[in-house]
C-alpha cells in the first residue's frame, strides 16, 4: 500500500512538474511572439520616422531648387518683368534619382489661375439689393461666376453660379450682411448641421480670406463634386492677385466677357484666343485686349478689377506652384508648395501634403 501510495505521488508530482513544463513553455512562447511583435513595431516605427525624416530632406531641396529657377528667371529677364510659359521655371524637370529612391518636380504659375480672395473685391452696390445683378458683382465675382459654369462634365445653371458665389463672398467678407439669395452668414451656419457636410456642431462663417481651397467644403450650396471641379482651376493665396493672361489656361480664359454677361465665352473664341497667344507672349495687359482677336470676341471686355489695390490682369507674376512627387523606399507622397517672389527674393509661403 505504501507503495502504491508513494507511486501515485510519485505521479502526481510528475504531472504537476509537466504541467508546470508546458505552462513555462508557452510563456515563454507568448513571450518570444510578443517581443517579436514589439520589435516589428519599433523598426517599423523607426523606419516610418526615417522615411519621414528623409522626405522632409528631399522637399527642403525641391523648394530650394524652384527658389534658384525662379530667382535666376527673375534676374536674367532681358524682357522686362514677363513671365510665361516658355522660360526656365516652367520647363520640364527630368526625374532626379536620390539615395532612397526619386524626386519630380514641376513649377506653375498660380496667377495662371483664379484666386478665391479675389472675391473679397467688392462694388460700391454690392449691398444694394436693388442694383442689376452685373452692376452689384466686382468683375472678378463675375469671372468666379463664368468659371462655375464651364464644367462640361457637370453643368451648373448661371443662376445656381451666382447662388455659389454669394455665399463665399459672405464666407469671406468681414460683414455680416447676407450677399444676395444664396449669401450666406453666421446665422445660418450657426443651426448644427446646415452646413454641406452636416456637421455635429453649429459653425460660424469665417469672416476672413481663405487659407485653403477645402474650405469650401464648409461654405452653403458647395458639394464634393463642386468641389474637386474647382481644385485644378483654383488656388488660394493671401490677397487678391491679377490673372496672367501669358499663362492662363483655357478655362480661365473663358472668364473673360463683355460686363454684362454672366456666361463663359464660348470654346471657339477661348480657342482663338489660345492660338493668338501661341503667336507670341504679350509684353503689355493693353496689347492682349487691343489684339484683333479679343476686338472681335469681346471689345469691351472689362479689364480693371474696380479697386485701385489690385490688378484684374497682368502679364507676371509673383506667386508659382511646386508640385513635388517624392519616393522614398515604398511610400511615395505628394506635395504642394506656394512661393512668392518679390524683387528681394523667392521664399515658400506654405506647403501641404496633397492625396
Amino acid at each position: 500500500m505504501l507503495r502504491l501510495a508513494t507511486q501515485g505521488k510519485l505521479l502526481r508530482q510528475q504531472g504537476s512538474a509537466l504541467m508546470l513544463a508546458l505552462l513555462i513553455a508557452a510563456m515563454v512562447s507568448l513571450m518570444s511572439v510578443r517581443f517579436a511583435e514589439s520589435f516589428m513595431l519599433q523598426l517599423n516605427v523607426t523606419e516610418a520616422q526615417d522615411d519621414a525624416r528623409l522626405i522632409s530632406v528631399y522637399l527642403s531641396g525641391a523648394e530650394q531648387l524652384a527658389v534658384q529657377l525662379l530667382s535666376a528667371d527673375a534676374a536674367g529677364n532681358q524682357a522686362g518683368n514677363i513671365d510665361h510659359e516658355q522660360e526656365i521655371w516652367a520647363q520640364p524637370v527630368p526625374p532626379l534619382p536620390t539615395d532612397h529612391g526619386w524626386l519630380h518636380v514641376r513649377v506653375t504659375d498660380a496667377q495662371s489661375l483664379f484666386n478665391l480672395n479675389n472675391l473679397l473685391i467688392k462694388t460700391g452696390y454690392s449691398d444694394d439689393a436693388g442694383a442689376p445683378l452685373t452692376v452689384r458683382l466686382s468683375p472678378a465675382q463675375k469671372q468666379f461666376v463664368r468659371l462655375l459654369q464651364s464644367f462640361e462634365d457637370y453643368p451648373i445653371s448661371e443662376t445656381d453660379a451666382v447662388l455659389l458665389t454669394e455665399a463665399l463672398i459672405d464666407w469671406i467678407d468681414e460683414d455680416d450682411q447676407t450677399t444676395g439669395q444664396g449669401g450666406a452668414e453666421s446665422l445660418y451656419y450657426s443651426t448644427a448641421g446646415q452646413n454641406t457636410i452636416a456637421l455635429d456642431q453649429a459653425i460660424q462663417a469665417a469672416n476672413q480670406p481663405l487659407f485653403d481651397v477645402s474650405e469650401l467644403m464648409l461654405v452653403r450650396h458647395f458639394t464634393p463634386e463642386i468641389v474637386e471641379r474647382l481644385r485644378p482651376w483654383v488656388v488660394v493665396l493671401p490677397a487678391p492677385t491679377a490673372l496672367n493672361i501669358n499663362t492662363a489656361p483655357a478655362m480661365l480664359l473663358a472668364t473673360i466677357n463683355q460686363p454684362d454677361v454672366l456666361q463663359p465665352l464660348e470654346s471657339a473664341g477661348v480657342q482663338t484666343l489660345l492660338r493668338g497667344r501661341q503667336r507670341g507672349v504679350f509684353a503689355a495687359v493693353s496689347d492682349f485686349f487691343d489684339s484683333p482677336d479679343m476686338q472681335t470676341l469681346v471689345p469691351d471686355a472689362e479689364t480693371s478689377s474696380g479697386s485701385s489695390d489690385a490688378a484684374l490682369f497682368a502679364v507676371n507674376s509673383d506667386w508659382f506652384q511646386l508640385h513635388s512627387t517624392i519616393s522614398v523606399n515604398d511610400s511615395r507622397t505628394r506635395w504642394l508648395s506656394v512661393l512668392a517672389r518679390t524683387e528681394q527674393k523667392t521664399s515658400v509661403w506654405k506647403r501641404h501634403r496633397t492625396y
